[in-house]
């Protein structure tokens, strides 16, 4: 069985802050958006300043851009690991409360150089 490590976030804790050290430490808030059913993840720095703002969406990298002072080194990937056949399939869609945190996880995947 493959070793996984992922953000332990769950969609009973939203909206929530969390702090997480991936490369530097920064903060995570997670929003849920009732209206249209999704989510989506803040990036602050330690001054509180947001430096990166996204939906969450299946099997895509959460952060999807290049941003001045975020210096994250790991991808981030809302995936279920169950469902690694389904994952080109589902890839882009929006990640809802109904598998948020029970099926799909933010996995991190290995180091990269920044």
């Amino acid at each position: 069985m493959i070793e996984l490590e992922y953000l332990p976030i769950s969609a009973d804790e939203v909206p929530i802050e969390k702090d997480f050290t991936i490369g530097e430490t920064y903060s995570f808030q997670f929003l849920y958006n009732e209206r249209a059913d999704f989510y989506t993840c803040r990036i602050l720095n330690a001054d509180d300043q947001i430096l990166f703002t996204t939906k969450i969406c299946y099997a895509r990298e959460l952060v999807d851009a290049v941003v001045n002072d975020l210096k994250i080194n790991r991808l981030i990937i809302p995936f279920n690991p169950q469902e690694l056949e389904q994952a080109s399939v589902l890839q882009g869609q929006v990640v809802n409360k109904l598998l948020f945190g029970s099926k799909i996880l933010l996995i991190l995947g290995k180091e990269v150089n920044l």
